[in-house]
């Protein structure tokens, strides 16, 4: 049993230099496996790593995780209130218990570590998890620093698939998202030039746009939403000082809020289409890891071939059902085309055709 299978060579085609290349990955799991069965070191070594696997990438372990994650997030927003910042014994074992927690996730790590090998740094999520760690134990004895153990609540993201989809997604958008901000950052800076020209001298209750910094932040919380206040008080001595705020409001609040909108919509509309994700918030989030050691490759290939299966005829079918739809709309024209040229042609006939004289 090989410790490390590769997906890729196990799925290259035949007829190409891919069966070069699974004959020689085959050849090294084999003198793999070889020098492991003749080592009794290395034999529990390999056990002892498939037993780390099997422990941390269990269902209801990777379930008990997101509960402490959760429960320590909690822990360490209730130690913002007097009663336990201000009292030495209750504050005493929430810290004692943050502890606890910040050992058990490094006891998670590290057996995801002893299980993965070196290939745990090929996975950006897990390496996530070690940086969070890593920097809690880092800035456990100082004492400003710790305020940023909440971060570890972050890895939460790493265990619910909906979220690590949303995520990439945004990841995804970030060449147009910075397009966008490039232009709004653009937008800060004429207008903050501006006004600090325009009303840098006007007596205000605070000083809004003395300088090119204090704009800078006016117009970032003109931009939420706030400035009518501050629109008032310019107007009050200059009249016509709303003509500005309400281009900048415009420009701001109602263009590039609404591109950016319009940008991560997109985003997630891509992520709901991509492969008929559903919606099950803890779809997938035990995927590493979590398949038998034996026959996890064949498995692999199989759940792609059924699901390359599965999105051809999605495909197929989405392509016949348009098809069908499109011609039902084109005979349904062509027939209100048929009647209305049968009654043009009758009433036409009737008022070209002269009456008998019986008639008349």
């Amino acid at each position: 049993m090989p410790i490390y299978s590769d997906p890729k060579a196990q799925t290259t085609p035949e007829g190409s230099n891919g069966e070069l290349d699974v004959t020689i990955h085959a050849s090294n799991n084999n003198n793999v496996n070889a020098s492991i069965a003749n080592s009794p070191l290395l034999t529990k070594l390999n056990n002892l790593r498939l037993i780390c696997g099997e422990i941390v990438n269990d269902h209801n372990v990777q379930l008990g995780i997101i509960v402490l994650i959760v429960i320590n997030a909690i822990m360490m927003g209730v130690a913002t209130f007097d009663f336990v910042s201000e009292n030495p014994k209750v504050d005493n074992v929430f810290e004692k218990t943050d502890l606890a927690f910040l050992i058990i996730f490094t006891i998670e790590l590290g057996m995801q570590l002893i299980y993965h090998g070196w290939t745990f740094y090929k996975d950006g999520w897990l390496v996530f998890d070690f940086i969070i760690v890593v920097l809690s134990w880092s800035f456990a004895s100082l004492q400003i620093i710790r305020a940023f153990r909440i971060f570890r609540a972050l890895r939460i993201i790493t265990r619910i698939e909906t979220m690590r989809n949303l995520v990439a997604a945004l990841f995804d958008i970030m060449p147009r998202l910075g397009a966008i901000t490039a232009l709004l950052l653009l937008i800060f800076y004429i207008f903050a030039v501006l006004f600090t020209q325009l009303f840098g001298d006007l007596e205000l209750s605070a000083p809004f746009f003395s300088r090119l910094d204090y704009s800078l932040l006016t117009l970032f919380v003109m931009m939420t939403m706030e400035w009518a206040d501050v629109a008032r008080e310019c107007m009050d001595q200059i009249w016509w000082a709303w003509a500005p705020f309400i281009a900048f409001i415009m420009i701001t609040g109602f263009i590039v809020f609404n591109l950016i909108i319009a940008v991560v919509c997109d985003a997630v509309a891509v992520i709901e289409n991509k492969d008929d994700l559903e919606p099950d918030l803890f779809s997938g989030m035990f995927e590493n890891g979590s398949k038998a050691e034996g026959g996890e490759g064949d498995g692999e290939a199989g759940t792609q071939g059924r699901t390359q299966d599965q999105l051809e005829e999605t495909v197929v079918g989405s392509d016949e059902a348009l098809v069908d739809d499109l011609a039902q709309r084109i005979s349904f024209v062509l027939d209100s085309q048929r009647e209305m040229l049968a009654t043009l042609e009758l009433l036409t006939r009737d008022t070209l055709v002269p009456s008998s004289p019986a008639e008349e």
